[in-house]
């Protein structure tokens, strides 16, 4: 049988003490042992990776190859490798079931018997309350030993390093001279010359000073928070963050659960632990005084002036986004907005090199991105005949998928009749095991390939029924939005951008802009919500191909 093995560890110690290691050499010999067939690739593994978690790479890879039918059997050294939730191990094992895959605890053999399913759910409750006893002592024991004045964790800030507990003395920080000297610095540029974070990041990218991992780029984050830390003034605080389910959805990564969102403890809750400072309290409370000045007369923090074109700007050069700025002006020049790329300031993403592209004049660009707009939306009749051409080329594709997809299910058919009579050739011993095997194998290739196909002719079936829906509808949004063009409110006409702009590529000679077209959706609430775009128009309308025509800038600033 072509098998599997699975092993996870879920902590740093345990990558280091190889016991995934151990695991996979029992599993490998298990299957040595029973015949099967362990094919490199089908050795799956999580290292570091939590068991109540189900978002693990190596375990989502092995999934996807019992879906693919690659897979006959899997090996697991016991159910809590596999996941320490019993809800979990449920749904893994009826997949895997489904996928005709069997799977096998080395430690904890079970069965279909309905004993062995009891003791399932007794080890899988065990192993919830394992975790869940073992994460309580972890967090009381730390939060002990912090009352205890004793510091948590190896990972000590810019300026310290971490002496680890020895011959009885608990674990502390103590000073790094050659980082503090650059800590002190940093402190006597906002404390006395009143810079702000920004302009201390240049001038340490300038200076000799490197960050921990070596680099010579400072980011404005990592300045802000040694500035703003009070574990330099001698006070480190533990217990200030709790970690919680955020409230938007974040992408799964390494190391990372469902609490991924951190929000601040009711300051009663910190617990204190002195540390040997590396400026004055003095210079700490005026640099933070400092910083609060610095954020109030912040441009960033400037409502007065609005852009019509905010968030919606990309750089065609670096793909970072373009912001609005102010020249304060002079008595020879007033002052006039711009657009200017994120990646002219290398602070910003700790860029080596900074971006090329030259600052826009807001007016200009504003008004060239409204006249076609407006142009577009204002004229019914070219927007549909520009979709109804697009509309057309799109029902080339109607008739076609459903002769081909009548050829696929025939083509599925055979194939499962051919499966039919290998079984039958092998009950009938007219064909040996490895050849039913064989032969199997090559099927399920055929199989494969013959369902991704009418998969892809359904999703262009459902794009023409899309396309036919968005022609429907365009009439009716072309009618609503044309009687708000004439408005000259910014706040409206960046209303009407966002809902019909998807974005702004900005090049050095041209603009690129992306449309989509918001339409309502079927059902009985068709008025009152709007579906995701389903066509994307440009200067010369809508394009099925990945050719994009731009509107062209008049001139560059």
């Amino acid at each position: 049988m072509r098998a599997a093995i699975y092993a996870r560890v879920s902590t740093e110690r345990q990558e280091r003490q190889q016991t995934i290691e151990s695991q996979l050499t029992a599993l490998r010999a298990w299957a040595v042992e029973q015949g099967h067939d362990l094919a490199a690739g089908h050795v799956f593994r999580d290292e570091g990776y939590s068991g109540a978690r189900l978002d693990r790479p190596g375990l989502d890879t092995l999934r996807d190859a019992v879906r693919d039918g690659a897979v006959e059997i899997i090996a697991v050294l016991t159910p809590d490798r596999l996941t320490r939730k019993y809800a979990y191990q449920v749904l893994l094992l009826e997949e895997f079931r489904r996928a005709g895959c069997a799977v096998m605890f080395l430690q904890h053999p079970i069965s279909d018997d309905p004993n062995d399913q009891l003791l399932l759910q007794i080890q899988g409750a065990i192993a919830e309350y394992e975790r869940a006893v073992l994460a309580e002592r972890f967090r009381r024991g730390k939060l002990q030993r912090a009352r205890e004045g004793q510091i948590i964790g190896a990972k000590a800030p810019y300026g310290y390093r971490y002496e680890p507990r020895r011959d009885g003395r608990p674990g502390c920080l103590v000073v790094d001279e050659a980082e503090a000297a650059m800590v002190r610095q940093l402190y006597s540029w906002v404390a006395d010359e009143g810079l702000s974070v920004r302009q201390c990041g240049h001038r340490l990218n300038e200076g000799p000073w490197v960050t921990r991992s070596g680099r010579a780029l400072w980011s404005l984050s990592v300045v802000y928070h040694i500035v703003s830390d009070p574990v330099y003034a001698g006070t480190a605080y533990v217990n200030r963050h709790e970690y919680v389910v955020p409230e938007h959805h974040r992408p799964a990564t390494r190391r990372t659960g469902e609490r991924t969102s951190r929000r601040a403890r009711p300051r009663e809750q910190w617990i204190a632990i002195p540390v040997p400072p590396l400026v004055e309290q003095d210079t700490w409370d005026r640099a933070q005084a400092q910083m609060a000045r610095n954020a109030k007369l912040s441009f960033r923090r400037n409502k007065k002036t609005n852009y019509l074109l905010r968030c919606l700007l990309k750089c065609g050069n670096c793909g970072l986004g373009i912001h609005g700025c102010v020249f304060p002006g002079s008595a020879e020049r007033r002052p006039w907005r711009y657009y200017r790329c994120s990646g002219k300031d290398p602070l910003t993403r700790a860029r080596a090199t900074k971006c090329p592209r030259a600052c826009i004049d807001a007016n200009a660009l504003d008004q060239v991105v409204w006249d076609h707009v407006a142009g577009l939306l204002g004229d019914p009749e070219r927007l549909l005949a520009q979709f109804e051409r697009f509309a057309t080329e799109a029902s080339v594709v109607e008739n076609a998928p459903r002769s081909a997809q009548s050829q696929i299910h025939q083509r599925i058919e055979r194939i499962e009749r051919a499966d039919r009579r290998l079984v039958e050739a092998y009950q009938a011993e007219v064909i040996s095991l490895s050849e039913l095997a064989e032969r199997r194998e090559a099927l399920a290739t055929q199989r494969r390939l013959a369902e991704q196909q009418h998969a892809q002719l359904r999703r262009l079936q459902e794009q023409h029924q899309r396309t036919l829906a968005t022609f429907e509808g365009l009439s009716a949004f072309s009618s609503r939005i044309t009687a708000r063009l004439q408005t000259t409110s910014i706040a409206e006409r960046q209303a009407i951008l966002k809902l019909v702009v998807e974005r702004i590529i900005v090049h050095d000679d041209h603009v690129e802009i992306e449309h989509v077209i918001p339409l309502p959706k079927p059902g009985p609430d068709a008025g009152s919500r709007t579906c995701l775009p389903v066509a994307r128009l440009r200067s010369d309308g809508v394009q099925a191909t990945k050719e994009r025509p731009a509107v062209r800038l008049l001139s560059t600033y």
